[in-house]
This record gives structure tokens, C-alpha cells and sequence, in this order.
């Protein structure tokens, strides 16, 4: 009888366990799990569009928008002389993020990289950047209401020319933050933004973060947060800044769990803060993708994305997905400028 007591109590205890995790609420370790085991998938290998870095992504009317950046192709490892690789000023729009239409060739906007771009007041806004074609640095503004069509607002914004910079729409406005002018030899750690697109006021002229470029502008618990970049001599930065209005900034933290990095893509997804890929000296490119919920905790997923690492990629949440495009890769001895398209989904 005793045998056959304690044979219930252990099955009664077993069946009690199955129905608590059966009907448990899952928890912050549950779903942080469920984050930390997504993976990468491959939407195209090879675009319509030719692959390049350095070019703009943006959403605009329920549809993907890609234009301009450097086109490379394949050339072996070094200091590329950018001044003379191919730039592109043409424009691709998609429904589904695999099927792309050249909307136009040759944008009035020119032969340009590393502009800044984003979708205000029903419109799409290219500022700045490095133009090829006439061969400087540029710090004009081109608004488009239909992606195709563009014009000149500004032929020279109140703040200096620039490339590698970011412009972010938060708070009803356009904010613009740092940047670089090579034949100046300016970085700029200045802070600016406008209502309209047309009238800017400087918000400040040196943000407590350093001068950089190829950093990354983020909204994300509707604050501003500034992550990574570069400094002449190959200074990368790994740095988190955060700022509810662009002027007053404060250090989140200058040392997180990734590795220093610019050209990298940060965003806001499913209520967290995203970093991935980008280029690390002495480590190249990266293929990691990493989450926090405050900016200064980060948790990786744990599996890298089977894309090469690369620079310059394009990432942007679309259709309830995170996609990546484009960027510059090193694969053997060579650098290789990527035209696939990646998604990651929850």
C-alpha cells in the first residue's frame, strides 16, 4: 500500500508540474530566449539592383525605396580610392523587399554616397553627402513626393557639408547629427534640426560625444540615442548616448558586450533597441545582432547571420520585419560590394 501511495503522489506531483509550465505565462527569461534563437533569412541573393555601400533606405507609401551609394564590384583588399569607384544616383522601390523596379536611372540629386534620407511630412528628404560628379561634399537638401520627381530646397543648408552623417525624424522634426568633411578635414559632433525641412536651428555646436562619422541616430523610447562611429586614425567607437532633445546628452555606456563599430544599422524593433553588422578594425566585418531593452544591457542572438560581415549595410523594419541590404564585404583578399536583401522576424 505504501509503495503504491508514494507511486501516486509522485504522479499527481508530475502532472501538477506539466500543467504549471503547460499554462505559465512566459516570463523575461522565456522571451528573451525567444529573441536570443532568431536567425537570419535570405530573402534575395542577388538584387535587381548592382550591389554598393553607402546608399539610402527608406519606407515610403507601404513601399521599400533604395537609392544612390558606391558602387565597387569586386577589387582586391586595401584603401579603396573611393574618388574613383563608380556612384550611383539611381532609385528602386519595392512592394515585398524581393522584387525591385528601377523608378529612375539618374536622380537630379547626381552621382552620390553617404547622404542622409529619411520620409517627413509625405515626402522623402535627401540631405548631403559625396557627390562624384561634381566632386565635393555637399550640405544641399532634395525633397521628392513620389520618389521619382525631386527638388532642390536648399542648394547650401545652414550647417556645414558633410557625408557619413544621420537624420532621424523625432519629435515632429528633423534632427541631423555629425558627420565628416575629408577635404576639410572636419568631423563634427553638432547637433541640428527643423520643423520643415527648410529652417534649421543648431541645437548645439559640440555635443558632449565626440566627433565621428558613420555612427548611427536611433528613436527608441521616444529618446535619441547615438551609438558607435569613427574618428580619423581609425578610432572606432563603441559608445551609448541617449538625449530626450538633442542638445543634453548622457553616456549610457562606452563599454558594452560588442565590439567597437561604425557603419553598422541600429534600430527600434518589437520594443528594443537593435545593433547589427558594421566593421570593427583588426576584426573586420561583423555579422552580429544584438538587443537591449535600456541601452546599456545587451544580449546577442546567439547564432550570426550567415551574410558577410560587411560596412555600410542598410537595415530598416519593414512590413513587421527587420531587413538588411547591400554593404561592403571582405571575403578572401577582396573587398565585394553585396546586392543580397536579409530579414529577420519575430
Amino acid at each position: 500500500m505504501k509503495k503504491i501511495f508514494f507511486l501516486s503522489l509522485i504522479l499527481l506531483a508530475g502532472i501538477g508540474i506539466f500543467i504549471f509550465f503547460a499554462f505559465k505565462k512566459p516570463g523575461k527569461e522565456e522571451i528573451a530566449s525567444v529573441y536570443a534563437y532568431l536567425k537570419w533569412e535570405e530573402v534575395v541573393s542577388n538584387a535587381q539592383w548592382s550591389g554598393r555601400d553607402a546608399h539610402s533606405v527608406v519606407v515610403f507609401k507601404d513601399k521599400l525605396w533604395l537609392m544612390g551609394g558606391v558602387e565597387g564590384g569586386v577589387i582586391k583588399t586595401g584603401n579603396p580610392n573611393y574618388g574613383e569607384i563608380p556612384h550611383k544616383s539611381d532609385i528602386w522601390v519595392s512592394e515585398n523587399g524581393k522584387d525591385w523596379q528601377l523608378i529612375e536611372e539618374k536622380a537630379k540629386w547626381g552621382e552620390r554616397r553617404a547622404s542622409g534620407t529619411v520620409v517627413f511630412g509625405d515626402k522623402i528628404w535627401l540631405m548631403a553627402g559625396w557627390t562624384k560628379d561634381y566632386g565635393e561634399t555637399k550640405n544641399d537638401i532634395w525633397t521628392s513626393e513620389d520618389g521619382k520627381n525631386w527638388n532642390l530646397i536648399l542648394f547650401s543648408a545652414p550647417w556645414s557639408q558633410r557625408e557619413g552623417h544621420t537624420v532621424v525624424v523625432f519629435k515632429n522634426k528633423i534632427y541631423l547629427a555629425g558627420g565628416v568633411d575629408f577635404y576639410k578635414k572636419e568631423i563634427k559632433n553638432d547637433v541640428w534640426s527643423s520643423d520643415d525641412g527648410v529652417n534649421w536651428t543648431e541645437v548645439t555646436s559640440q555635443a558632449p560625444w565626440s566627433p565621428r562619422y558613420d555612427h548611427t541616430l536611433t528613436v527608441f523610447n521616444n529618446k535619441l540615442w547615438l551609438i558607435g562611429g569613427l574618428n580619423f586614425g581609425d578610432q572606432v567607437k563603441k559608445d551609448v548616448w541617449v538625449s530626450e532633445d538633442g542638445e543634453n546628452w548622457q553616456l549610457v555606456t562606452d563599454n558594452p558586450p560588442w565590439l567597437p563599430r561604425h557603419g553598422h544599422v541600429s534600430l527600434e524593433y518589437k520594443n528594443k533597441l537593435w545593433i547589427i553588422g558594421g566593421w570593427s578594425e583588426g576584426k573586420g566585418g561583423l555579422n552580429d545582432t544584438w538587443y537591449s531593452e535600456d541601452g546599456y544591457n545587451w544580449e546577442k542572438i546567439r547564432k550570426n547571420g550567415l551574410w558577410s560581415g560587411r560596412e555600410d549595410l542598410s537595415g530598416i523594419v519593414f512590413n513587421d520585419k527587420i531587413w538588411i541590404m547591400g554593404g561592403m564585404a571582405e571575403e578572401g583578399k577582396n573587398w565585394v560590394w553585396k546586392n543580397d536583401i536579409w530579414c529577420l522576424t519575430l
